[in-house]
This record gives structure tokens, sequence and C-alpha cells, in this order.
């Protein structure tokens, strides 16, 4: 359930990125050389939050699959030990 609000949110994030920076460039007030550095600085900003987002989301499923891991290894155990019980009173 969480991942799905992480990326919901990641969607909404990049989507009113893209928007607002449109809308800059619309009405932004100052000169072609300007404008495209400006652009070019919100570009690497987005880029980097972008990696950031990444970062987070490869740290959720990371922590999942040790989550999913220890659950497999339980289950596991008490298979293991379930056999080990019918084998005693089989006999």
């Amino acid at each position: 359930m969480k991942e799905r609000g992480v990326e919901t949110f990641l969607a909404g994030f990049f989507l009113g990125g893209i928007i607002g920076a449109g809308v800059a460039l619309l009405f932004a007030p100052a000169s072609g050389a300007k404008t495209r550095e400006q652009i070019s600085n919100q570009f690497n900003r987005m880029l980097e939050e972008g990696k950031e987002g990444s970062d987070y989301l490869k740290k959720l499923i990371q922590d999942d699959i040790e989550h999913v891991k220890g659950k497999t290894d339980a289950v596991k155990d008490a298979v293991e030990k379930g056999v080990s019980e019918y084998r005693k009173h089989k006999v």
C-alpha cells in the first residue's frame, strides 16, 4: 500500500515539475540565453530529485525483499519442523 502512495507522489511531482517548467517558459520575462540557463538549472534540479526518489524507491524495494526473505525463512523452518515431527510420530 505504501509503495502505491510513493508512486503517486513521484508521478505528481514530476508532472508538476513539467507543468511548472512549461508555464515558466510561457511567462518568462528574461532573454533567451537567460531562459535557457534557468531551464538547464531547473532540469538539473529535477534530475537530482529524481535520482533521490529512485534511491528511496530502491531502498523500499530492498526492505520489502528482506521482509519477504524473513517470511520465507520462517515458513521453511516451520515446514522442516513439521516434517521432522511427522517422521517422529510416523514410526
